[in-house]
Order: structure tokens, then sequence, then C-alpha cells
């Protein structure tokens, strides 16, 4: 980030003749000095979290787009142990950037503990959780702090989510239940995913959660709650439960057109198809039981059960035809033995601490 520091602009003098006298070298380094310790007490308005797992793909057009923001911002790039070369590009933006800080772990923690690793470092007023397959345009980060500036009770923001092509896809929800889970968890994605793009309402509006690519939180709720709930390993109920808890602070949560980002959907998840499918039918479990009780945590998990039998006796059956259904057919079956003996019902270490239900 360049800053420029007018008061601190080196001009000529004149002597006592009137003749104008260079500037020296002694005096470059003495403003040098004052414009760097200027420049350091600029405290950044928003702190930014992005948690990568094999993100070289996708990384640098979304720090890039963070980095041009008008918005002072201070980043932190949570790595989860990526097999590839996201860590060394971390490092890199940390070494070329003194508003980069590279977390780099040395084991998956899941995206839920990632975005709590910058906990007590954060500087800025408001927090940022970004997705690594998301650029944000030119000025979102200022018409989202603004907002939140304007509207003391609003806790939580979500921007406008957009396909790479520009059309408009569905970022908030205003409820999570069993149908919820029917459609999302149950059905083919991609019918959900078509009806809720085509016919939700896109005006200014309050929800129960808003999507995890692109949320804006202020700080001291952030620290109040504790962050996620790590329990929660890669499931969209994380956010769903961030948010829940943000609001029983007395703060909104609030879908907010007026900005907007670009959402390559589903690159991250790509990346890891047999943990992607396991934690998130995981989560889901625990979500329900954490927030609904045993009784609808039983039938999610029936629910789900049946869903990856299915998924599992077609994936057999064309697996005869396309040896790629051999692959699909195994994940679905491990997901389907992990959820039927080791899911949050009758697991241990499953149970909602205090702390996260805060």
């Amino acid at each position: 980030m360049n800053c420029w520091f007018p008061h601190l602009q080196l001009r000529p003098r004149r002597n006592y003749r009137g003749w104008l006298q260079p500037v020296s070298r002694e005096e470059e380094e003495v403003v040098l000095e004052s414009a760097i310790a200027v420049r350091s007490k600029i405290l950044p308005k928003i702190s930014v979290i992005i948690v990568t797992y094999r993100s070289t793909r996708e990384l640098p057009g979304c720090i890039d787009s963070v980095l041009r923001q008008r918005v002072p911002v201070e980043v932190f790039v949570v790595d989860n142990a990526s097999p590839d070369h996201t860590p060394e590009m971390i490092a890199g933006y940390g070494e070329r950037h003194d508003n980069v800080y590279p977390i780099l772990n040395t084991e998956n923690l899941g995206l839920a503990a990632g975005n709590n690793c910058p906990i007590g470092r954060c500087q800025g007023e408001y927090v940022l959780i970004l997705n690594p397959d998301t650029v944000l345009p030119d000025g979102s980060l200022s018409q989202m702090a603004n907002f939140l500036d304007e509207n003391p009770d609003v806790g939580v923001l979500g921007p406008q989510n957009v396909y790479e092509n520009g059309t408009r896809h569905v970022s908030f929800h205003r409820n999570w239940g069993l149908l919820s889970v029917l459609a999302w968890r149950v059905l083919p994605n991609r019918i959900p995913r078509f009806l809720w793009d085509r016919f939700s309402s896109y005006k200014l509006q309050d929800v129960l959660f808003v999507s995890g690519s692109c949320l804006l939180i202020r700080r001291r709720i952030y620290e109040q709650i504790g962050g996620y709930d790590p329990e929660y390993f890669l499931t969209v109920e994380d956010v769903a439960d961030l948010c829940i808890r943000a609001r029983n602070t007395g703060n909104r949560v609030v879908f907010f057109p007026g900005a907007k980002i670009v959402h390559f959907t589903g690159r991250s998840g790509a990346q890891i198809p047999y943990i992607g499918v396991w934690q998130g039918s995981r989560g889901t479990v625990y979500h329900f039981l954490k927030h609904k009780g045993a009784v609808q945590a039983f039938l999610v998990l029936s629910m789900l059960l049946t869903s990856i039998a299915g998924r599992v006796l077609a994936a057999a059956a064309l697996s005869v035809f396309k040896k790629q259904y051999r692959t699909t057919c195994g994940i679905y079956a491990r997901v389907f033995w992990n959820l039927l003996v080791r899911n949050p019902i009758w697991g241990r270490g499953f149970r909602p601490s205090r702390r996260s239900m805060a």
C-alpha cells in the first residue's frame, strides 16, 4: 500500500542570498523515517481472514482484489497444511506486503477452526471472513464498511454474490430446517441451486444467516462469541451457527445487495471430495443436535443415510459402464459407514461447548 504524506514532502529551501539550496541526504533519511512512523500508526479498518487449502489457482486473484480496496486492511492468510505450493505462495505475499500475515498450520484444522486462528491479533473494527475462491470488485469493501458504520444495530453483513458471468446466486437463508436439509442435502445440488438462484428475493433484508464466502462482522462481536464453533469442519452450517450466536447478542444479520463479490462456487470443496461430503453431512447432524434437539437431529441423520445409500447404489450400477463412478461409490460408501457409527448423536467429542453456545 503506497501512502503519500503531504506534510512530510521535501521542498528545496532558499539560503540567505535567495538561491535554492538542495535537500541533504540526512534530511531525506529523517523524513523517510518519519513517513514510516506515521504509516505504522495507521490502524486497519478491516481485518481480513482467508483460510486456504490447495488454493494456488484462485488465491492470487482474491488477495490482489483485497489489497486494491481503498479501505485500510490487514490480511491474515491461514493455510491448513496444503500439500501443494499454497504455503510458499502465502509466505511470498507476506514478504512483499507488510499488511499480509501468513499463518501456516501443520495440520488441517478445518475451515471453522482456521477462521479462529487470528483471533486476538486482529486490530480492525470489522472482521471480513473471505473464501479464497472470491474476488472483491473495487470499492465493495468500502460499501460494506460504510453500511455497518451507518447501522450500529447490524452485527453481521453479507454482500450479493454473483457467478463469474455476473449472474446473481443465493448467498443467504431466512431459515434452516428439515425442508432445507431435504433440498440442499438430499436432492442433487443443481436443483435447489437453480430454484433458489431464480426465485430468491435479492432485496435488503434481515436473514437467519449469510454466506460464509464473504461475511463482514464487528470484531467485538466476533471475539465476544469466540468466533466459529470448531466442531464444524467444512459445512454450510458453520456460518449458520455463527450468525445465530451473533443474533443472540442483540444484533441484526443483514443481506446487503448494495455490495457485490464474485464467487467461483465449489472450488474449495472440490479439492477434497470425501472430506467435503463426510464433514458436510456430519456438520448438518451436529447443527440440528445443537440448535434443534435430538429428535430433529435423528430425523436429519435418517434422511442423510437414506440419501447416501441411494447414491452408493446408483454409483455402483453406473460403475459397470464408467469406471469413474467407482471412486464416487467408494466415497459415499465411506461416508455412509462413518455417519452410521461416528455421527454426533451418539459419538464422543461432539457435544457443543459452553463457549460455542454463547
